[in-house]
């Protein structure tokens, strides 16, 4: 006896389980049991074709780790009084001492 089971996953995820499954030639319910039985046992009679394991995926397909200007710097406050007020200038970033 089978049971039904649901959950709720984005559009694009579900679009690129669309895409894998037609490649592989079956149902989008096939591949999610196989992947299930996969996880649990860790084996699987089911053929997942061309699927790459997560830490398996090429370097180039991750994205590129955005460097920030100011790493390794520490801002430096440019402030004056105008009016009876403390108004900030700008702000200058300088390596650590």
């Amino acid at each position: 006896m089978s049971r039904t089971v649901s959950a709720r996953i984005s559009k694009e995820m579900h679009d690129k389980l669309f895409d894998r499954c037609n490649r592989a030639g079956c149902t989008i319910n096939d591949w999610l049991s196989a992947c299930i039985d996969y996880f649990l046992t860790g084996s699987s009679d089911f053929d997942f074709g061309d699927y790459e394991e997560p830490d398996k995926i090429k370097e180039e397909s991750k994205p590129e780790k955005v460097q920030d200007p100011h790493e390794g710097k520490i801002p430096k406050l440019h402030l004056h009084w105008e009016n009876g007020k403390l108004v900030r200038d700008e702000t200058t970033w300088e390596k650590r001492p």
